[in-house]
């Protein structure tokens, strides 16, 4: 079997949550899946590393209710010794006002008697400056800025 063959579900994770099933995406998880973000959730809501299915199904359930996924294309993939290295280029549109979240990924996934058992996301400052204008702009809205 190839390390392709091997890492399939770590593309296909990403096609279905690209395509929008939520159902198929938790599919490929693993029941004791470890997920982690290189960033604070406090910072970053809906950045936050979880562990466990049900935990890793609530924060994506959460960016869901709060935003629609409109691009995560797939832009490179590597499959290593051990893991599959993805860079997503992603576009998110909050539901309430519109707004745009236009970011680069990349992820880090670990498969076991095919599914997903670890994955490490990795958000770059541009992500984070992205969601602070993002923040910013709902502050104002909300009037907390005058």
């Amino acid at each position: 079997m190839s390390l392709a063959d091997a890492r399939a579900p770590v593309l296909n994770a990403h096609l279905a949550w690209e395509a929008g099933d939520f159902d198929l995406f938790m599919s490929y998880i693993a029941e004791d899946i470890i997920y982690i973000v290189n960033v604070d959730g406090i910072q970053v809501p809906y950045a936050m590393s979880a562990v466990g299915k049900s935990d890793v199904a609530q924060r994506l359930q959460l960016l869901l209710y709060t935003f629609d996924v409109a691009t995560f294309d797939v832009q490179h993939i590597a499959h290593e010794a051990e893991s599959t290295r993805t860079r997503v280029h992603g576009v998110y549109r909050h539901k309430k006002t519109g707004e745009v979240l236009d970011i680069h990924l990349r992820f880090r996934g670990w498969v076991t008697n095919g599914l997903l058992t670890r994955i490490e996301e990795t958000l770059d400052a541009r992500y984070i400056e992205a969601f602070e204008r993002f923040v910013f702009h709902m502050q104002v809205a909300a009037g907390d800025f005058k």
